[in-house]
């Protein structure tokens, strides 16, 4: 309930909430169901490798880019005809499965498309919600969309396309063809002021010259530099054992589809308790400290998995992992909000996420091939150990760097900004 003295989060707002929730439920349809789908095509770690090198190679290719082109243009208009494009490739998915001529390389190629839609609507959502939301309903809003995000997506939608699936194949793209359908419409009915939509003007600046202003800015900021660098190696070592995990839990832990999006489920609760406590973490600790913890753990239970491949310690993992996860964005977010200009936000941000999220890709490659040539349980083991080695060269240097660039005093912002 809203206080007299405080007002209501605008109707665009609500309009952009009932988008982002809609096409958040089928996210979560299909996040369960293109593994199950991956594995009925194919058994080769490689293969399903290769799948989700698919879908995080444009974050590696095109982060730079996209970040100087939705600085261009207005983002409602890229984030309505994202969906759309998205709606068309998983309609076509559908009517491939339905027609029965679904191969591996077909998916792969889908997948792609999927992805390049995804890191366009994603930069630009970021950009687009100021522009609907007066300043001091920030904090509200994204609180507003981060609940709906964990619910829709991991309580309902993850289940539920598991058990979609196992009813009919085609069943949860379809889904996800018309939330996106939906959102799409939701999205190109916002209207906004247009000076609060007006794209940036480039002053006759090229890409090149604007895309080289994001990566000096960036790699001359030692502390994010080194936060991203870290980022970048924690996310290319968790998509080892991430690239070949629908095979993991049916060879090692012997669940079916079910078992299988209700594992993924779980997640969702560690999310909740870490945004709930990543500003108390961080008060306790310190910033600096808890940062260097989140890691730690990202290190330690990558190991679980591996040493002890059952059911119940695989969804403890799981859950801290997604708690510590969440810590990590609470306190990383908030610092690259504060420490990077306004004005350049945009193109800095797009390099922090290449650095930070394209070497997935790269993990994904490398984890078929470790799966594939020394069996599942070892990618969880190189990633823990990789993970170790990472935390002893960086950790003393981004305790140096802490105390130098963060503010102890300022409260984290919400975690539904990534």
């Amino acid at each position: 309930m809203n206080s007299p003295s405080t007002p209501r989060l605008p109707g665009a707002f609500w309009r952009h909430f009932t988008a982002s929730a809609t096409s958040n439920l089928g996210d979560g349809l299909v996040a369960a169901a293109a593994p199950l789908l991956a594995l009925s095509l194919t058994d080769d770690a490689r293969l399903l490798g290769t799948i989700s090198f698919a879908a995080t190679l444009p974050w590696l290719v095109l982060s730079i880019p996209a970040g100087v082109f939705i600085d261009r243009h207005e983002r409602r208009n890229i984030m309505a005809w994202s969906n759309a494009i998205r709606a068309i490739l998983f309609a076509a998915l559908t009517l491939a499965i339905v027609t029965g001529v679904t191969t591996v390389w077909l998916l792969i190629c889908v997948v792609l498309a999927l992805a390049v839609c995804e890191v366009l609507f994603d930069m630009s959502a970021q950009a687009f919600l100021p522009a609907i939301v007066a300043p001091d309903q920030l904090e509200r809003a994204n609180g507003r969309l981060y609940a709906a995000e964990v619910a829709t997506n991991s309580f309902v939608g993850l289940p539920l396309g598991a058990w979609l699936f196992v009813a009919a194949a085609a069943a949860p793209f379809g889904v996800q063809a018309m939330a996106l359908i939906i959102a799409a419409a939701f999205i190109a009915s916002i209207r906004v002021s247009p000076t609060a939509t007006e794209p940036a003007m480039n002053g006759g600046i090229s890409l090149v010259q604007e895309m080289r202003t994001g990566v000096t800015w960036l790699w001359k900021h030692p502390f994010l530099r080194l936060l991203a660098l870290m980022l970048g190696a924690a996310n290319m070592c968790h998509m080892f054992a991430q690239s070949i995990f629908a095979k993991y839990v049916r060879d090692e832990l012997g669940l079916g589809p079910r078992g299988f999006g209700l594992l993924l489920a779980t997640a969702a609760i560690g999310s909740i308790v870490g945004g709930l406590l990543g500003a108390r973490v961080a008060k306790r600790l310190g910033q600096g400290v808890a940062i260097v913890l989140s890691y730690a753990m990202f290190a330690a239970l990558e190991l679980v998995p591996w040493a002890l491949p059952r059911v119940w310690a695989v969804v403890i993992a799981g859950v801290l992992m997604a708690i510590f996860g969440t810590v990590w964005n609470v306190l990383t977010v908030s610092l690259r909000q504060r420490l990077i200009p306004a004005e350049l936000f945009g193109r800095v941000n797009s390099v922090y996420r290449l650095l930070g999220t394209g070497t997935s890709a790269v993990g994904a490659v490398l984890g078929g091939q470790i799966a594939y040539h020394f069996g599942l349980r070892t990618t969880y083991l190189a990633s823990g150990v990789t993970l170790g080695v990472v935390l002893l060269v960086g950790a003393p240097r981004l305790l140096a760097y802490a105390k130098t660039y963060m503010a102890s005093e300022r409260t984290p912002a919400p975690p539904s900004i990534t």
